[in-house]
């Protein structure tokens, strides 16, 4: 593999300077932007397949030299304007273009949106695509990177304490939702619903969440939702910038500082940052829960041992041609955090009293470290473009305990209770074809290794290696002006070849026994699936859009759910896998409605989707037999249905004055069991309101303050053995301010979340199981620097 690499870098190599030293001549592209009423606008306009572009100048011009012969996708945006996408083929000679854009008071209509595979604008697609840019994600962090997401319709979390969550999408999490960082799917146990996404939540410059099946495109792995992160555009010729970001949350007295800096000298690009986040044990309103039988106490309103650190890092340098660009990317994810005393073995009053360091991370605890090196090249191949991405993922988990909570005497691995070590090897081909004016393809190739290793007295997962290789076409006809079709084909293969596992017996003094007990046999599998899938985007009028897709998607069982039999600390469980499941297949179908103008947005977005085979984990009426463990919960495999939808009203009452409101239900059912399906989120709205304070004095410009309040139902519709959860209600609002110190910008909010100190209960919260409390009430106070270092 690594010489495979290795001859795939000295091709690509060789064929920059092949291209590079081509004769072809340039061109340019000359344009001008305007408003409705004819007046210029001084807006941005990016080329996406290069990854730079220019602004217009005062009376609306702009131009793009040094342009190749070939096809080009122009992004066009301005705030308080609905961004632009148009397609502009160059071939011998220079291309004069002229837009008017369409005003509107909703900010998040001047984001564009290039999840979708073609390039092309928000209503062309077929699917429903949800874009953030920083200013939302700052507005609203957290601490991780999932929690910021919760303001969308249809995305939930999954949390265990502060410092861990992972995003949910429909109802639906880990191995069914993909998540991209710069084109590379996440590898880093995300079965796991304590394995929190391992993503600096600093270091994310634009998410775009892609609803519905996207296997055809992104891989099994994505039958609900992609999450894809993207780098920001790339720095203009010359600039050189960056920005300080510190933190402050008073629950968990959470103190953030991130630093970063980027620049583009000549065609050279590179970026930077450092991140450092330290946390104590949160607080939550309740001075005892229930767990087992026992009432146990919390003691000063604190969680003991929930404390933590993380340090992160990224690197990325590259260059920008007018053949392409390249970059090599380099990050590391580090987490130290407590788990909840009570989360091993069974909780006593001694040991959740707190020793008066809020900040220590005893035992038993995990120390997360996940290592990305990702290439990504964008080649231009005669006119049309081809983009690979390769990557190396090394994810370290190593979870730590006393060895007598587990029922073991001693042991000779120390503390070290369970370590996984996954290596992930991806390489991602596509060339995409401009075919002519009303049709474009996509031809893909994607495939991985994954190599996973452990270590520890406890066992949970197997040895593996998983191998997998798939190969897409995606084609896209406008029949007419205003109506798009798009269908596609993929073919998949995989391989998992696990190997076989004993573990040894002790006895009830937790010594061993010299006898060994078979958990888990040696698994062979290989599958085979298609899929595929269509859609339609009907643009009924400036104002009006309709979307509907469908699909056939399909996911091979993990060897998590094949071969997992062991303690889940972290989930406070036995899981038990299952070496008989077969591949889950879905019919989806999913359509999306949008009314837009200038001051309002309505959207609403139903959808269906039935499963066969559908692979769950659920909890039985048994408790485990070994040592320290709770409830037993099995992997399972039934035809199930989901069902629900979002609904969206943005209303800019003035410029100043806008409201939102959201709402999300989810519907889920066991056709075999006539029951619900386990951690299926309840029903919720959300509603909101923004205002940009009406100051005008020069120190103080740009404040703006929100209020939000969600209410969210009880969950009654619960599998067998599970609990249900009341509602609850909660509020946060918010002030951000801009001023000046000498000639510097500072950039000042501070925010409340859960401010009415609500006690309640996260139905996807893994500390629900424990009868313990979501945080409580909590202030983040946040602080950021920007500034240049050079600007041509």
């Amino acid at each position: 593999m690594r010489f495979t690499f290795l001859l795939i870098s000295i091709l690509l190599t060789l064929s920059h300077h092949q291209i590079s030293a081509q004769s072809t001549p340039n061109y340019t592209i000359n344009g001008i932007v305007l408003d409705e009423s004819g007046e210029p606008l001084m807006a941005t306009i990016l080329i996406h397949e290069l990854g730079t572009g220019t602004s217009a100048n005062l009376d609306g011009q702009f131009t793009l030299k040094n342009l190749r012969p070939g096809n080009y996708h122009l992004h066009v945006s301005h705030l308080g304007y609905k961004s632009l996408t148009e397609t502009v083929i160059i071939e011998n000679s220079d291309i004069n273009l002229k837009w008017q854009m369409e005003p509107s008071a909703i900010i998040l209509q001047s984001l564009t949106i290039e999840a979708n595979p073609f390039k092309n604008g928000p209503v062309e697609q077929s699917q429903t695509i949800d874009v953030i840019d920083r200013d939302f994600i700052e507005r609203n962090n957290s601490g991780t990177f999932s929690n910021a997401l919760e303001k969308l319709p249809g995305i939930s979390t999954i949390n265990t304490g502060v410092g861990i969550s992972k995003p949910v999408i429909r109802g639906m999490s880990s191995n069914r939702i993909q998540v991209n960082d710069r084109g590379i799917k996440q590898e880093g146990q995300q079965w796991g619903a304590d394995h929190g996404l391992e993503i600096d939540p600093f270091d994310v410059d634009r998410v775009e969440i892609v609803k519905g099946p996207a296997s055809l495109i992104y891989g099994s792995d994505g039958m609900s939702g992609v999450i894809n992160i993207s780098p920001a555009p790339l720095p203009m010729n010359g600039n050189i910038n960056g920005h300080l970001i510190n933190s402050y949350q008073t629950n968990n007295n959470m103190r953030s500082h991130s630093a970063m800096v980027e620049g583009n000298q000549n065609g050279f690009i590179f970026k930077g940052r450092l991140t450092f986040q330290d946390y104590q044990d949160y607080r939550v309103p309740a001075d005892e829960y229930t767990y087992a039988g026992f009432v146990l106490p919390v003691y000063e309103n604190r969680l003991k041992n929930t404390a933590g650190k993380e340090r992160h890092f990224s690197i990325m340098t590259g260059i920008r041609k007018n053949w392409g660009k390249s970059t090599l990317t380099v990050s590391r994810f580090g987490q130290q955090a407590g788990i909840f005393t009570g989360a091993v073995g069974i909780p006593n009053s001694y040991n959740l009293q707190h020793n008066g360091d809020y900040s220590n991370i005893e035992l038993p605890n995990q120390d997360n470290s996940h290592l990305k090196v990702i290439s990504n090249t964008t080649i231009q191949l005669g006119k049309n473009w081809l983009e690979m991405d390769l990557a190396y993922q090394r994810n370290e988990r190593l979870e730590k305990s006393l060895p007598h909570a587990h029922g073991i005497n001693s042991s000779d691995q120390g503390n070290l209770a369970l370590a996984l070590y996954l290596n992930t090897y991806t390489a991602n081909f596509r060339y995409n074809r401009q075919i002519n004016n009303k049709q474009q393809a996509i031809i893909g190739f994607q495939s991985s290794i994954m190599d996973n290793h452990f270590g520890g007295f406890e066992f949970l997962l197997p040895k593996f290696q998983s191998k997998s290789a798939g190969l897409f076409y995606f084609h896209e006809y406008r029949l007419l002006d205003n109506f798009i079709i798009n269908a596609g084909l993929r073919m998949d293969i995989a391989k998992h070849q696990i190997d076989a596992h004993s573990q040894p017996v002790y006895s009830s003094a937790g010594e061993p026994t010299g006898n060994e007990v078979l958990r888990n046999p040696d698994i062979d599998r290989n599958y085979a699936n298609m899929s595929g899938s269509t859609g339609l985007s009907w643009i009924i009028s400036n104002k009006s859009n309709i979307k509907f897709n469908l699909g056939s998607s399909y996911r091979i069982p993990s060897p998590i759910e094949l071969s997992t039999n062991g303690i889940h600390h972290g989930n406070f469980r036995h899981e038990l896998g299952n070496s008989s499941l077969k591949s889950e297949r879905s019919f989806q179908g999913d359509l999306n409605f949008t009314y837009s103008k200038h001051n309002l947005l309505i959207g609403f977005s139903p959808y269906l989707a039935y499963y066969l085979g559908y692979i769950y984990l659920s909890p039985t009426a048994k408790f485990s037999t070994l040592p320290g463990a709770g409830t037993l919960w099995e992997y399972r495999q039934n035809n199930a249905i989901f069902s629900g939808g979002e609904a969206k009203i943005h209303w800019a009452i003035t410029p100043e004055l806008q409201t939102n409101l959201v709402a999300e239900y989810v519907y889920s059912h066991n056709l075999d069991t006539n029951l619900p399906l386990p951690l299926t989120p309840p029903a919720s709205v959300l509603a909101g309101v923004e205002w940009a304070l009406p100051y005008k004095k020069t120190w103080l410009p740009n404040s703006n303050f929100f209020m939000e309040y969600r209410q969210v139902a009880a969950q009654n519709r619960v599998d067998r053995n599970e609990r249900v959860t009341k509602g609850y209600g909660l509020l946060e609002a918010g002030i951000g301010t801009e001023f000046t110190l000498g000639q510097q910008i500072l950039k000042f909010r501070i925010s409340g979340k859960n401010l009415l100190n609500a006690y309640y209960f996260n139905h996807m919260s893994r500390y629900r199981l424990l009868n313990l409390p979501e945080q409580g009430r909590n202030i983040n106070i946040s602080l950021k620097i920007p500034f240049e270092i050079k600007n041509p």
